[in-house]
């Protein structure tokens, strides 16, 4: 099994346990202009963005996506997530290790 493969499973894995326990979520995806996908996401809220000198400069919200729950679908900007009663829509990708995608989100 190669890293990547690992990585998808493992990460498949912890949202399950995360969400059993009520840490994580299942939510409806759709890309702009798309149809909508179940997906699974771990959302992240009043992450404090911390500056150069120190200074709080904002209070966001990022989500996650577990990638493997939305094959082939993948997440993109001014796609919409819906998930626990909130409206999510990305605005740009933070990060993705080919397993999850991280994303700063407007809405909620």
């Amino acid at each position: 099994m190669s890293q990547k493969a690992f990585m998808a499973q493992f990460d498949q894995g912890a949202h399950a346990a995360f969400a059993a326990a009520g840490m994580a979520d299942h939510g409806q995806y759709t890309p702009k202009g798309g149809t909508a996908v179940p997906c699974d996401v771990f959302v992240d809220r009043s992450v404090q963005e911390v500056g150069d000198l120190g200074q709080a400069r904002s209070s966001r919200t990022e989500v996650v996506y577990v990638l493997s729950s939305m094959t082939p679908t993948v997440p993109a900007a001014e796609g919409v997530l819906v998930v626990d009663g909130d409206t999510l829509t990305n605005v740009y990708e933070i990060s993705n290790d080919g397993s999850l995608s991280r994303w700063l989100v407007r809405g909620g």
